[in-house]
């Protein structure tokens, strides 16, 4: 068994890899956070490849589309991030991507005053808060009083794009109706719709593809042995099994669990 990618062919905006290398455009990104957050941006940088924490003793942290706005000083940041599986833990992934790009910056020597506002933005197929709305909004609040910002400048927006028919906003309804399925009507939406194609047929991007398909799959592979391993060393603590029946049950080999 192996992780499982769509074949390349078969891609489309829903794909982390085909929507990061889409969005990653800049002039797509910047019409994108400017119709859905109505906010006005004036120049913004992707930031490629973005990952944060890469040592052995911090959780790693790879961002689908992470964007900087260029202004003097310390600009907005946004992260978008396509999520197609709703893993239960959402919530609280916004909050660790959120403390690892205050921590990036703050790493460069900004003071706290000096931190901008951050917005983190998932898009989902399916409603993960249950309450039946197309999208969820969030910032800090005083609990008695709502009215009462906490003014942390972080905001985390969820993006239902199956209910974009219950989207009154033409802007953002047409993005999730385009996520939803793959309809190209407006000038923006074929824009990325092209790109997608584009992306498709270029050998330099299927190369990339495949190539982050093996990382993958190495990676899984890992994991799955560590499991094997993990599930090993339980079953011999317990001290009930002989090493071949631990063995036809963990898929290692008694000398692989007497090495444990």
């Amino acid at each position: 068994m192996s992780y499982q990618m769509k074949r390349y062919e078969d891609l489309d905006i829903t794909d982390n890899f085909m929507f990061a290398k889409v969005f990653s455009n800049e002039d797509v990104a910047k019409d994108f956070l400017q119709d859905i957050l109505k906010i006005s941006i004036d120049k913004i940088s992707v930031v490629a490849e973005a990952t944060t924490q890469e040592d052995p003793f911090h959780k790693s942290v790879r961002f689908d589309v992470l964007v900087k706005e260029e202004l003097p000083g310390t600009g907005r940041f946004f992260d978008i991030e396509m999520q197609m599986v709703d893993t239960g833990e959402l919530p609280k992934r916004a909050r660790y991507y959120q403390g690892m790009c205050d921590l990036d910056v703050l790493a460069k020597g900004v003071s706290y005053d000096e931190l901008r506002e951050q917005y983190i933005l998932f898009i989902c197929p399916d409603d993960i808060f249950g309450r039946d709305k197309p999208v969820y909004r969030f910032q800090n609040r005083e609990e008695s009083d709502p009215s009462i910002l906490m003014g942390d400048l972080c905001y985390k927006n969820y993006y239902i794009f199956k209910k974009y028919r219950e989207i009154k906003d033409n802007s953002i309804r047409e993005y999730m109706q385009y996520f939803a399925t793959q309809e190209h009507g407006s000038a923006k939406m074929k824009r990325i719709h092209d790109l997608v194609e584009q992306y498709r047929k270029d050998p330099i991007t299927k190369k990339a593809y495949m190539t982050l398909e093996q990382e993958l799959n190495i990676r899984y592979k890992k994991g799955r042995d560590e499991e094997k391993r993990e599930l090993a060393k339980a079953l011999r603590v317990q001290g009930k099994l002989t090493l071949e029946e631990i063995a036809s049950v963990s898929g290692l080999t008694p000398e692989e669990i007497q090495a444990l």
